[in-house]
C-alpha cells in the first residue's frame, strides 16, 4: 500500500522529524509513505483527463494521500482522480479561512467571538477607526504569526500601523474584540469523530498562547458540556486529523476560535504518550477499507 505525504518544501524542512514518524509508523502498518513536495508537482487536465506528475513523470495512483500542504485545489484534484485525501478538500477550503469557518459554524449556535470580515483593501480604514482593544487576523494565517492586537492609542503611532499592514500582507482580515483576560486557549485534537486529547495553552507574555510562540502547555480534561460543544463542530465535517481551538473566557467557558487543518502535534507529544501518527494512520486504513 502506497501513501503520499504532501508538503511544501519549506514546511517539510521544518517538519522533517515528523515526516520520519509517518514513514516509520507507516512501515509498521505495511504502508509505503512517500514524501511529495508541492514544488515538484505538476497537475491539471491533459487529453481530457486529470493528471498529476512528479518531476515531469506521471505517478501511479496512491492508495491515499495525507495533504500537509494548504492547497485545496490540489486536494480536490486528487479526489477527482479517485484518491482519498486526508484532510479532504472541503475541510481544507473552509478551515484554512477563518472568515469562512466562522460563517460556516454560526449555524451550530456554539459560542464564538463576534467577528467582522473585511477585504484587504479595507485594512487602512479599519485601523483608522479603532478605539477599544481589537484583534486583527489574516483569514489565512497560522501559528499566531498574522494575529495583531491594536487600539486607537496604539495606532496613533505609524510604526505599529505599518507593522500590522506588513504582517497581514495581501490577506483579507477578520476583526474581533479582545476576548479572554486569562490569555489561555485550548486545542482539542480530533481524529475522525473521536476526541483524542485536549491541551491547555497559556501565554507567557502578551495575548497569544501558541506553543510555537512560547506558550506553556498541559493536558486538560474536558467536561461533559465541553465535549458536547466539540461534538457539535465535529458533526459538521468529515475530519481526518485536526485541532479545534478555543479561547478560555473569563468565566472559564470555551469560546470557539478556529480549526487547524494542518495541525501541529509537537505540544501533544511533549505532554502525553499519545502516538498521534500511529492512531491517524490506523484510522485512515479503516476508512479506506470500508469505502
Amino acid at each position: 500500500m502506497v501513501a503520499w505525504l504532501i508538503y511544501h518544501r519549506e514546511n517539510a524542512d521544518y517538519n522533517w522529524q515528523y515526516i520520519q514518524f509517518y514513514i516509520q509508523e507507516g512501515a509498521k502498518l505495511g504502508i509505503d509513505v512517500k514524501l511529495l513536495l508541492v514544488e515538484e508537482l505538476e497537475f491539471g487536465v491533459r487529453n481530457n483527463r486529470w493528471f498529476l506528475a512528479h518531476e515531469k513523470k506521471e505517478l501511479p495512483k496512491a492508495d491515499f494521500a495525507i495533504c500537509r500542504a494548504i492547497y485545496p485545489l490540489l486536494s480536490r484534484h486528487l479526489e477527482l482522480m479517485g484518491i482519498p485525501v486526508f484532510n479532504n478538500s472541503m475541510v481544507s477550503e473552509i478551515c484554512n479561512d477563518k472568515a469562512r469557518t466562522y460563517q460556516y459554524l454560526a449555524k451550530t449556535g456554539i459560542t464564538m467571538v463576534d467577528s467582522s470580515f473585511y477585504k484587504n483593501e479595507q485594512l487602512q480604514e479599519v485601523l483608522s477607526g479603532l478605539s477599544a482593544p481589537t484583534v486583527i487576523k489574516a483569514v489565512d494565517g497560522h501559528g499566531g504569526s498574522q494575529v495583531f492586537l491594536a487600539s486607537g492609542e496604539v495606532m496613533a503611532g505609524n510604526a505599529m500601523r505599518q507593522t500590522i499592514i506588513d504582517g497581514i500582507r495581501s490577506s483579507d482580515i477578520v476583526v474581533q474584540p479582545l476576548t479572554g483576560s486569562k490569555h489561555q486557549d485550548l486545542r482539542v485534537y480530533v481524529i475522525g469523530k473521536e476526541i483524542v486529547a485536549a491541551v491547555l495553552r497559556t501565554a507567557k507574555e502578551g495575548f497569544k498562547s501558541n506553543f510555537s510562540l512560547g506558550g506553556e502547555v498541559r493536558l486538560y480534561d474536558l467536561s461533559a458540556k465541553e465535549i458536547a460543544t466539540v461534538n457539535r463542530i465535529i458533526a459538521e465535517f468529515e475530519f481526518g486529523l485536526v485541532g479545534i481551538d478555543f479561547i478560555i473566557g473569563d468565566q472559564g467557558e470555551l469560546i470557539f476560535n478556529e480549526i487547524e487543518d494542518v495541525v501541529g502535534t509537537r505540544m501533544l507529544y511533549q505532554c502525553s504518550e499519545i502516538n498521534i501518527v500511529e492512531r491517524y494512520l490506523k484510522f485512515i486504513l479503516k476508512q479506506i477499507n470500508t469505502q
